[in-house]
């Protein structure tokens, strides 16, 4: 409940399948690595809610800077939101869609800073589901 999300959705789809067609064929067992203890590091982060550790979990080495070079400002919505005090600002999913974790109360700042320099992107800050699914009704 302490935390926001806040996307930045430039306005271009960006399939998931075509976003896989620009990556590497192989990696190297030093990029698996990198990326499978920085994805614990990322889960073991928010169990514990040591947040400051979030800005180095979330680091890839795989996909996100060839995928980021399709829309270049992305490096500096990155870039941005990390100096604005975002705890992570990471790439969501394939793209286009940027995504920053936030205390509640940077959550403004960090999106009015964002609107300011990207003003043709759409910016939104939302809560998390914390409840997960909820089945409201059963057949």
């Amino acid at each position: 409940k302490d935390l926001k999300a806040i996307m930045v959705i430039p306005d271009l789809h960006q399939s998931t399948n075509h976003s896989r067609t620009i990556l590497p064929k192989k990696v190297t067992l030093k990029e698996t690595v990198f990326n499978i203890t920085h994805s614990s590091l990322l889960t073991a982060a928010l169990l514990s809610g040591k947040y400051e550790l979030l800005k180095v979990a979330s680091q890839d080495c795989l996909h996100q800077e060839v995928r980021m070079q399709r829309v270049p400002e992305l490096f500096d919505v990155q870039r941005i939101s990390l100096e604005q005090g975002a705890l992570m600002s990471t790439l969501s999913g394939s793209g286009s869609s940027f995504f920053s974790m936030v205390h509640c109360d940077d959550a403004t700042r960090v999106s009015t800073k964002l609107k300011d320099k990207f003003p043709d992107f759409r910016i939104e800050i939302f809560d998390f589901d914390n409840d997960g699914l909820t089945i409201t009704h059963s057949s």
